[in-house]
């Protein structure tokens, strides 16, 4: 009988169809995933402790929509994909795209020179496409206001504006070098605003935001709050794992450089938003990807686009900021985007992004290598 049994099960295996056959291999290479994605980040952070949300996607599909730890840790309430999380950098390529839109409409071009919209002789010469590349020369606000500025009142973009009217001296002179300037993405949300006539923050929630399906996602400006659906708090863990709250610091009323809350939800709606171009027109969405700028550090070469570090076949930005580390990745030759978002400043410590890109590409391979034994 047990042989009979055996004869059967290997008659029933054999008579599976390829596709049938194509379907198991990618759900047991999908939860294979699942389970070392979440044995890695089990290990990184603890139930109790600020944690992480992981999106993974591809061909349009969240594989992985997961939160780990606490988004807040007095009324210990998890981390889930719908928990609105603050993104530090990864926010330029908002702001990039608030920016492409007014192209779009014909209001401005990425010639336009920046002292056209904001008249003062610092900004002669920086053309806006400066602003976005970082190749515009203009000195960093932080290392400027975090030694003179009392510290109670919240720093807002007008009076990073106010300091730039009074002509600090640039870094160098326009597209001459390359320097990452959160400075200069401040100056875009300030044209975005002389441009349209709204509000940086409204702007982006109206005709970026809400056109990727993005609903729960928005701007925050400390000196003017909004109420944040499932909001996440951000966390310092020094190196003895003391854990401190850290949303109150005095800059977190500037935006455009950063300050975006989103969630994996909407993220990965807005990342279907972009395969599909959805937001821009097909002419004006060529240009996110477009190598706009060069850093070359003489060992390594880099490309800047529209608000994303880009290569030949991807893009990608981190984030850093008090209690925030984020990371997300599009592969521009292929149908998969991750994402990882931390309310802790801990992303960068144990190699958390390229762990999770080489489990990705051991996916990958593995459903590559059952398609193969289908043909």
């Amino acid at each position: 009988m047990r042989y009979l049994l055996i004869a059967l099960l290997a008659i029933v295996t054999c008579c599976k169809s390829p596709a049938d056959q194509k379907i198991e291999t990618s759900s047991m290479a999908l939860e294979q995933l699942k389970s070392k994605i979440d044995s890695m980040f089990h290990a990184e952070i603890g139930e109790n402790e600020p944690g992480a949300a992981v999106l993974v996607s591809y061909n349009d599909e969240m594989l992985i929509g997961k939160g780990y730890g606490l988004r807040d840790l007095e009324s210990k309430q998890p981390i889930t994909p719908s928990t609105n999380m603050r993104m530090a950098s990864v926010s330029k390529q908002f702001t990039a795209l608030c920016i492409l839109t007014l192209v779009d409409q014909g209001k401005i071009s990425l010639a336009d020179e920046a002292y056209q919209h904001l008249p003062y002789p610092i900004f002669k010469g920086i053309t806006i496409e400066h602003l976005l590349n970082h190749t515009s020369g203009l000195p960093d606000y932080y290392e400027h206001f975090d030694k003179d500025w009392d510290r109670d009142n919240v720093l807002e973009n007008h009076e990073v504006l106010e300091w730039l009217a009074t002509s600090p001296e640039r870094v160098f002179p326009p597209g001459e070098q390359w320097e990452y300037s959160n400075t200069a993405y401040l100056m875009l949300a300030l044209i975005v605003e002389k441009v349209s006539g709204m509000e940086f923050s409204e702007f982006a929630r109206e005709k970026v935001f809400k056109k990727a399906g993005m609903e729960n996602t928005n701007y925050f400006n400390l000196a003017k709050p909004i109420e944040i659906p499932e909001r996440s708090w951000c966390y310092e863990i020094d190196s003895l794992g003391s854990i401190k709250k850290v949303d109150g610091f005095f800059m977190n009323g500037v935006m455009g450089d950063g300050a975006v809350y989103t969630s994996v939800n909407d993220y990965f709606r807005y990342d279907r938003a972009l395969r599909d171009k959805a937001i821009l027109s097909p002419e004006t969405h060529q240009l996110i990807f477009r190598p706009s700028s060069t850093n070359d550090n003489g060992e390594t070469t880099r490309y800047y686009a529209m608000g994303w570090g880009v290569t030949d076949s991807t893009a990608s930005h981190s984030g850093g900021w008090l209690g925030t580390n984020t990371y997300t990745r599009r592969y521009l030759n292929k149908p998969l985007t991750f994402a990882i978002f931390m309310n802790r400043n801990t992303l960068f410590q144990n190699n958390l992004v390229q762990k999770t890109d080489s489990l990705l590409a051991e996916y990958l391979r593995a459903i590559a290598k059952g398609n193969e034994k289908d043909l």
